[in-house]
């Protein structure tokens, strides 16, 4: 069979290519490593009929209609405004950190005072950077920055990424705000929704089209090659798009060496009560070994006897080991090094780069599949 496109990964940019070019009257062959669709959004019932995502929380939020509008057709939602609580100095406080966190951690008359300071310096309902509030005129609003800093912020981003703070991008501290008021939405998005039954169901609606033909167990390099600017798909010269959502170092066998990425493993565990934690997520900013626990009944909003959670804990990855990677690590070093990489993909006309690990970005799921979007109407329009 002819394929007008060839799509790496039927995760979620991927399976959106896919369905986004099909109805544009194109052919695609779907090709994925894994057992399963949808990536790292994949979820499942365990065998307690709890629905857990096996790669860890997924949570869609967006302020994109045209995606609320493409996803509502392949699924009916079940509204959800996640929260966030951290254990800090044995309480849980909400995260982001508000007027609330100050009321929890220190005495009444203090936490007034710097709630007063905070509204004047920089307004009510602001979000701001830590690093605001530590390069902040006011002296008692840099100690409270310190204090964020040391309690929320520093141990567990050097857990998390396995490196000291200092050396990643600024913006890995900047994407968690400091909330000058009491909202306690981690996001702030006007839309935020869970699938009513899962991701799973969704991206398999997504991917059951006549122009799709998905297959699963499959690596890319059973199917196709790269050398010397020119792709083949079994064996014989390729001409139509290559759309790749896999990393990009291992796409060119990691020539120039392995990007640095994150990866992650996952301890769940069942119990046999209604709730486990008083929100979906807690994170464990300083002793623990794990960085948060999920308990995925309060995001689902599933109803079924007991709840199971997952511990969540950040470890190195290799690629070339056959690590699973979550998270590209950004910073300079890494990011001169994707460039070469990107290079590299540029020499080969009709291979599209997209995606978290492809395209090497901290992409949420919306942006993933606005990702996806821009890829499709340029193949469409080329």
């Amino acid at each position: 069979m002819t394929y007008h496109a060839v799509i790496v990964g039927a995760g979620v940019a991927g399976c959106t290519l896919a369905r986004l070019l099909a109805e544009k009257g194109q052919t695609v062959l779907l090709l994925e490593q894994r057992p399963h669709i949808a990536g790292q959004a994949y979820d499942e019932k365990d065998e307690h009929g709890i629905l857990v995502h096996r790669y860890g929380p997924h949570l869609f939020h967006t302020d994109n209609r045209r995606t609320v509008e493409f996803l509502s057709r392949f699924t009916g939602w079940h509204p959800y405004e996640h929260h966030v609580m951290a254990l800090i100095q044995g309480r849980l406080v909400p995260v982001p950190f508000n007027f609330d966190s100050l009321e929890s951690l220190f005495p009444t008359d203090e936490a007034l005072r710097l709630e007063e300071l905070l509204t004047r310096a920089y307004g009510e309902e602001a979000r701001i950077s830590i690093w605001e509030l530590l390069s902040a005129e006011e002296e008692k609003l840099r100690e409270l920055g310190g204090y964020i800093y040391e309690n929320l912020f520093y141990h567990y981003t050097a857990k998390q990424w396995g490196r000291e703070p200092g050396v990643l991008s600024p913006d890995v501290l900047s994407r968690v705000p400091v909330v000058v008021g009491r909202d306690g939405r981690y996001f702030t998005d006007p839309f935020q929704a869970m699938p009513d039954e899962g991701y799973t169901p969704l991206f398999t609606r997504m991917t059951t089209h006549a122009g799709i033909s998905l297959e699963k167990k499959t690596s890319w390099k059973e199917r196709l090659s790269f050398s010397q600017g020119k792709i083949s798909l079994d064996r014989k010269p390729y001409t139509g798009a290559v759309c790749f959502t896999a990393p990009l170092d291992e796409l060119f066998d990691f020539c120039y060496g392995e990007l640095p990425y994150r990866s992650l493993s996952f301890t769940f565990s069942h119990c046999h009560r209604d709730r486990f934690q008083p929100v979906c997520t807690v994170n464990y900013p300083n002793e623990e070994a794990y960085t948060r626990i999920t308990e995925f009944k309060h995001c689902t909003g599933q109803e079924a006897p007991g709840t199971t959670v997952a511990y969540e804990y950040p470890r190195p990855c290799s690629l070339s080991k056959g690590d699973i990677p979550y998270y590209p690590v950004p910073g300079e070093e890494s990011a001169g090094l994707y460039e070469k990489y990107a290079a590299l993909a540029r020499s080969y006309k009709g291979l599209f780069p997209v995606g978290r690990l492809a395209e090497y970005k901290y992409y949420n799921m919306a942006q993933a599949m606005d990702a996806a979007f821009a890829i499709a109407e340029k193949i469409t329009m080329s």
